[in-house]
């Protein structure tokens, strides 16, 4: 425990909760757009396949996902590049090394800082934002249709998977920062995986929960063995 609150101490946790704050006002105004966008484009009884995204909640639920997801990758790489890159890669690395405690250890601990800041911004993020976009919605008489029997497991699930998602894409992106000795490469390695990654949770809204799940499964199993080449790399290295 006191190894946590010492890697804790290190960062400006309230740098990211601003950052989270910011990430979630910008969802929450595009959350609220997309409830407009139907009646905008369609005048409330359109059926064009764009304009079917924006008419169920399902699709609603996609879009804000999707978009939740990115913000999170990157900021997941930004706290990742942070805590690990900046740490192991510049001055701190000989601190870091002399410390008595097993090196293993401590990447562990900086790793579970990462996914646990990201994983649970995401969650409590994007549980509030289509919380509020319901609200919103019966407020101002919008009523998308509701495709769903468990529509509130539907979001708590996909939130969580969603947190994981971006945890891990976090992770990966340190193995190419980590190479290049550069915290910038690991935010851009995040954005380009995020450019590739993000169009598979719109794919199938009716089944976001199989999709994300599937995607989780992969990036978690690519994140635990970029966490083990680290960790060797890591015991390779000399004070």
């Amino acid at each position: 425990m006191n190894l946590y609150r010492l890697e804790l101490m290190k960062i400006r946790l309230s740098t990211y909760l601003w950052a989270v704050a910011g990430i979630f006002l910008s969802l929450l105004a595009l959350g609220i757009l997309f409830l407009f966008i139907y009646q905008i484009e369609a005048g409330g009884s359109g059926t064009s396949e764009e304009a079917e995204l924006f008419a169920n909640w399902n699709g609603l639920l996609s879009l804000t996902t999707a978009l939740a997801f990115a913000c999170f990758s990157i900021l997941s790489a930004v706290i990742a590049a942070k805590v690990i890159i900046n740490e192991y890669c510049g001055r701190n690395a000989v601190i870091l090394l002399s410390y008595p405690i097993e090196r293993n250890a401590i990447l562990r601990v900086k790793c579970l800082i990462v996914c646990g800041i990201s994983t649970t911004s995401a969650l409590i993020s994007n549980i509030l934002v289509v919380g509020m976009m319901y609200v919103i919605a019966h407020v101002f008489g919008i009523v998308p249709q509701m495709n769903t029997e468990h529509f509130i497991l539907t979001v708590f699930l996909s939130s969580i998977l969603m947190g994981i998602l971006s945890s891990a894409v976090g992770i990966i992106s340190t193995a190419f920062g980590w190479k290049k000795h550069s915290m910038v490469v690991t935010i851009v390695c995040a954005f380009i995986i995020v450019c590739v990654a993000t169009n598979f949770i719109t794919v199938s809204p009716r089944n976001i929960i199989w999709v994300m799940l599937a995607m989780s499964t992969i990036f978690v199993v690519i994140a635990n063995f970029i966490y083990h080449i680290l960790a060797n790399r890591i015991k390779k290295m000399e004070v």
